[in-house]
């Protein structure tokens, strides 16, 4: 739970994780103002908070800033590949990590000093390496947020010395449909222009899961039909739909081996998808990736 998230004069790093990609980032900037005592719009330029993203990379290959949370969502969701003129770098990498470590030697200028990675998961194995030892040897007032979907996204020794806390939310509501849930969790994208004929696509991957699992659809034009849609943006539904059934927002029959096969293989499809997206990044073509997700559900 979020109050697990304490931002007092002893250090502390926090792995949060949260595959509520809209609210996550609200619910943590909000407990960090009151932590911290400051509004929501001097967490930007207070200096002593640092934020690091996915990297703005200029024409000639330097990164110049982090992407924010908005664009940081829209990319997540296969929406943008650029903002403004610069384009959005595929991972975290070592010199933002550098950067992260030249910034907790300096003095504070009041009580702490704070470090949020968000999205933490896409940091390469160099920053992952860098990161592990500023965690290891991190001043007496400095405290890290690590940001991410899951465990799973994040190096294991990474993780061993962070406090894990889940904020997931809307897991004990109910709702009446799919389609309801999901934009519990992705307001951001129901009036989106960005994207058009979003309901129509949520049906669509809802029965096209279903077809899956009970062998009806084909798994290689579901996977041509997704890949037309975006291998990011389907990612979310069927990872929200996976969770909506794991969750027991609709009902099964768990007493027929059919139901008991479909809940073991989604659970291990929920597992898989951080890798997924990992492949995302490395530039595996997403074709072959949706082509196996699809095999995967229907086998």
């Amino acid at each position: 739970m979020i109050d697990q998230l304490i931002l007092d004069n002893k250090p502390s790093n926090y792995l949060v994780t949260s595959t509520d990609l809209n609210n996550r980032y609200s619910m943590i900037t909000k407990k960090i103002c009151s932590e911290m005592d400051i509004k929501e719009d001097e967490i930007v330029n207070n200096p002593d908070i640092r934020y690091t993203s996915l990297p703005l990379i200029d024409k000639t290959g330097k990164a110049v800033s982090s992407i924010s949370n908005e664009d940081l969502l829209l990319n997540n969701y296969g929406l943008v590949d650029n903002v403004d003129s610069y384009k959005i770098g595929s991972e975290i990498t070592i010199n933002q990590i550098r950067d992260i470590i030249a910034f907790t030697q300096i003095s504070a200028h009041k009580d702490k000093k704070l470090v949020i990675i968000n999205d933490a998961s896409k940091m390469n194995k160099e920053a992952s390496s860098a990161l592990l030892k500023t965690l290891e040897e991190v001043s007496s007032n400095c405290s890290f947020i690590l940001i991410c979907d899951s465990l799973k996204g994040v190096h294991e020794t990474i993780r061993s010395r962070c406090l894990h806390v889940n904020i997931d939310s809307n897991l004990n509501d109910k709702f009446n449909s799919f389609e309801e849930f999901f934009f519990s969790r992705h307001p951001f994208l129901k009036d989106n222009d960005k994207i058009c004929d979003i309901d129509v696509l949520l049906n669509e991957t809802n029965d096209q899961i279903n077809g899956l699992l009970d062998k009806s659809y084909d798994p290689i034009d579901v996977s041509m039909s997704w890949n037309k849609s975006g291998i990011k943006l389907i990612l979310e539904i069927v990872t929200a739909y996976i969770i909506y059934v794991l969750r027991n927002y609709i009902s099964i029959d768990l007493n027929t081996i059919e139901s008991k096969n479909s809940i073991k293989k989604l659970s291990d499809i929920y597992e898989s998808i951080p890798a997924i997206k990992k492949n995302i990044s490395m530039n595996i073509n997403s074709k072959y990736l949706l082509n196996n997700l699809s095999i995967e559900l229907a086998s």
